[in-house]
């Protein structure tokens, strides 16, 4: 199986800042599938856009019927769509599969395509184990849960699958990627799956429910090991969305870690939820190494944190902050601008604690109302649903990357709010606070920007070309600035 991971969210002129991580939804697929004796190929048009020759090149020693799984997300239908046209193209008896969050929500839309064979619904490990299977063999589909498919002119969604543990799985195969090295940070580890709130801006609950599950500690350990001694990582963020939600299991991890001396050889970053912390968690966090902890802090508003069921509170995060600080740790903060019902005056608010925190790293997102969320319903039903062809603007970044004063529409807008005065806003509250003396200073000496997503590359102030960019960066920044106070 050929597994494509299509390029989608584009940072516009901070894409020579953001570090490229190894595709971890592809890479968790590829090594599932080589586990069982399966092939597979991934092509990444992250490292290189697809082409015929890469397509050949994958295909050495393949036999037919060739599998293609496309992985994809909603900002990336259209891309997907794209290389299903590109594949069927050149190998017309192929089968074109794909998975992710968009055909998880929107099979039907998917398997409208007409170069799209089938749909994976849900986490897709044992699903794409099934239908490799059936498609080499030639057997029936409609045992395979969790699989939509054509079938005599219609659709056929076959009953969910269910969520499989992890404990089975196999260590993720960053070996797969040690040909772009160069290319990649290799410093990501998802070290579990699935959450268990339901805030109403979050996709990632129509993949995993509210169930939370973890990879068991040792191959935790054994990947952490293997990117510090064998890829020389000297930094890894843990991209779980909810790192501490278990502390049972913090604990344990974090001794181990210490164990090993892991935090004499690298720092760490995570995300988790401000009532998912304590002293006592914080305090290992620390001393297992642990660098910056980030929280999606959302608003200011108290009002606005129910409407969002975070089931926490404004209270909950300064104490989340405070604590942190108080332990060492930097804190990166993320707020959402542009809620239903919120106000000119609560965006003000969220910048203004956003500086009274003194946070280190913080990104204003536009809200994005995804496919599977509350906050796509409830966009629909206020008739505020803005959705360009092939769902192209729904990023939550658009904001910031992009000239976004006239290049791009915002996916919603609040009923009483101007598209125009939102997006000046957003770029105000991250410019005005990312380009402070203090920050810039951090910035050039840490290398770290924004919110923790914003790198220098190491001795950066040696190339003239580097100088170039960004000062070329810091004029755009600066015309951005100027537009969003016209």
């Amino acid at each position: 199986m050929i597994l494509i991971n299509p390029k989608s969210t584009r940072f516009g002129i901070f894409e020579r800042y953001v570090p490229l991580s190894v595709p971890i939804g592809v890479g968790c697929l590829a090594g599932y599938l080589l586990q069982h004796g399966r092939k597979a190929e991934i092509i990444d048009e992250h490292i290189e856009p697809l082409s015929k020759e890469l397509l050949d090149k994958a295909l050495e020693g393949v036999s037919p019927p060739y599998i293609f799984g496309i992985s994809t997300l909603t900002a990336c239908a259209q891309r997907s769509y794209s290389i299903s046209r590109e594949i069927k193209n050149r190998y017309p008896d192929s089968k074109v599969v794909l998975g992710g969050i968009h055909p998880t929500v929107l099979p039907d839309e998917v398997l409208g395509v007409d170069t799209v064979d089938f749909a994976v619904r849900g986490e897709a490990e044992k699903i794409l184990l099934e239908l490799y299977d059936a498609i080499k063999n030639n057997k029936d589909y409609s045992k395979i849960k969790g699989l939509s498919y054509k079938n005599g002119g219609k659709l056929a969604h076959n009953p969910p699958a269910e969520l499989p543990a992890l404990d089975d799985f196999p260590p993720f195969p960053y070996h797969l990627f040690k040909n772009d090295r160069g290319k990649y940070n290799f410093g990501f580890i998802a070290s579990s799956r699935g959450c268990p709130y339901d805030c109403i801006f979050c996709s990632q609950r129509v993949i995993s429910g509210q169930k939370f599950r973890y990879v068991p500690e040792e191959m935790v350990i054994g990947e952490i090991d293997e990117l510090i001694n064998k890829h020389g990582q000297t930094h890894i963020n843990f991209v779980d969305d909810n790192f501490t939600a278990n502390k049972q299991r913090i604990f344990r991890l974090c001794e181990l870690m210490i164990k090993n001396g892991f935090h004499e050889k690298a720092t760490f970053d995570c995300q988790t939820r401000a009532d998912a912390v304590n002293d006592e968690i914080l305090a290992l966090l620390k001393k297992a190494g642990f660098r910056v902890i980030n929280y999606g802090l959302e608003t200011a508003s108290e009002r606005l944190m129910v409407m969002l069921n975070k089931k926490e509170t404004v209270a909950d995060n300064i104490a989340a902050v405070k604590l942190a600080k108080k332990h060492g740790l930097r804190v990166s903060g993320t707020f959402i601008f542009g809620l239903p019902t919120e106000t000119k005056e609560e965006r003000r608010q969220a910048y203004e604690l956003a500086k009274k925190l003194d946070l280190d790293y913080v990104r204003f997102n536009n809200a994005t109302p995804y496919p599977g969320t509350r906050l796509y319903e409830m966009a629909k039903e206020e008739g505020r649903l803005f959705v360009d062809d092939g769902w192209a603007n729904l990023n939550a970044c658009a904001s910031l990357v992009q000239d976004s004063i006239t290049e791009s529409r915002l996916p919603y807008v609040p009923k009483g709010c101007d598209e125009k005065e939102l997006k000046k806003d957003i770029i105000r509250a991250n410019l005005l606070f990312s380009l402070r003396p203090k920050r810039v200073l951090r910035l050039l000496t840490k290398r770290i920007g924004p919110a923790g997503w914003f790198y220098l590359p190491p001795r950066w102030y040696l190339s003239s070309e580097e100088w170039r960019c960004l000062i070329k960066l810091g004029c755009n920044l600066f015309k951005s600035l100027v537009k969003a106070y016209s």
